[in-house]
């Protein structure tokens, strides 16, 4: 798109504008007209980077040439000749119309007509190139946009599919278990509050807005809950051969994290062993805690501050599986969550 069109009445100048172009010819090509309505149809059909015209044309003027040739072919550079006796009433209309450069007739050498063509040609080129960076850069931003619908509404599906578990954990904070935390004093109460809203906090960060797999789940939880060293062991197995299913994972591993952290909290040895399985179309966490004796092997002395806790454990669970089990036995105590694929996520 680098054709110049040049438009002037007289055939002599246009010959003279020929003679001036010819050794240009293989950096510009020009298109001559002596007729505006050719050179306007001519700006209709194809594509022209530069029009050169002359202002003072007794059919139609080159201020009314360049004003249909602003709406045909708006990016089209304008250049306006005009003689020297008609400057004055020149840059009126230069200041009315948009016009890139002005220049003055007669020319004397053919750079007085080259090196106006040559500006011309390159400011096109600067248009051109900010109007493809203008159009990548809204490319970019409905294609940004797009990202963030998909990831809004995938952040409102995942917010809609956890509803159950959120709301279970936010509404024994909000307080449906204080007639229990009257009963506790305040370093009692403030570490209840604070085990609250860290399985909360552990919730929203690695299960509810975040996918990770079976492999970085059983590494961060017995990086977490077990140390040997310590007497704390914490081992996990999948026993069904298969990938866990991507529908029930989070719930699974987040179920998996609550059991680590309750013993955790609770105990000061403690030897888990979480296991899944499969019985038909269902998948089973089972968990098995072991841990000494007496009421020297809890963390936590006050009796009603671990039932606290385990109260607030059982109520996430229930949200997280369709069917749980759990059974205390001296010593130890076991857990079964029950999963099934095509239950997708609690409501």
């Amino acid at each position: 798109m680098n054709t110049v069109v040049i438009l002037d009445h007289e055939s002599k100048n246009i010959e003279g504008y020929r003679r001036m172009l010819e050794a240009s010819r293989s950096q510009i090509d020009c298109e001559f007209f002596q007729y505006p309505e050719k050179a306007l149809d001519y700006l209709k059909n194809h594509s022209a980077a530069v029009l050169i015209s002359e202002l003072e044309m007794p059919i139609m003027s080159g201020k009314e040439v360049f004003d249909m040739a602003e709406m045909i072919s708006p990016s089209t550079v304008r250049i306006a000749m005009t003689q020297m006796d008609s400057v004055a009433e020149t840059l009126e209309i230069f200041n009315r119309v948009r016009i890139f450069k002005l220049i003055l007739k007669p020319f004397f050498l053919p750079e007085d007509l080259v090196n106006p063509i040559q500006q011309a040609l390159e400011y096109h080129r600067e248009l051109e190139r900010e109007e493809l960076r203008i159009r990548k850069m809204g490319q970019e931003l409905s294609r940004l946009e797009e990202v963030c619908q998909r990831f809004s509404e995938k952040l409102e599906e995942k917010k809609r599919k956890y509803r159950g578990i959120y709301h279970a954990a936010s509404g024994i904070i909000r307080g449906n278990l204080n007639s229990e935390m009257n009963e506790i004093n305040g370093s009692e109460a403030d570490f209840a509050a604070s085990a609250c809203e860290e399985l909360l906090q552990e919730f929203m960060r690695y299960y509810m807005f975040e996918e990770h797999d079976w492999q970085f789940h059983k590494k961060y939880l017995q990086i977490r809950f077990s140390y040997p060293e310590e007497g704390c062991v914490l081992q996990i197995k999948n026993k069904t051969g298969e990938e866990v299913p991507r529908e029930i994972l989070p719930r699974m591993a987040y179920g998996m994290f609550l059991g680590g952290y309750l013993c955790q909290q609770m105990f000061h040895i403690y030897r888990t062993v979480i296991l899944v399985e499969k019985e038909g179309p269902v998948y089973v966490m089972r968990m098995f805690c072991q841990h000494p004796p007496g009421e020297k092997s809890y963390k936590i002395r006050n009796a009603k501050v671990r039932n606290l806790l385990i109260s607030f454990m059982k109520e996430i669970a229930k949200s997280l599986s369709f069917r749980m089990a759990s059974g205390v036995k001296e010593q130890q105590f076991a857990v079964r969550l029950y999963f099934r694929k095509e239950d997708g996520y609690n409501e």
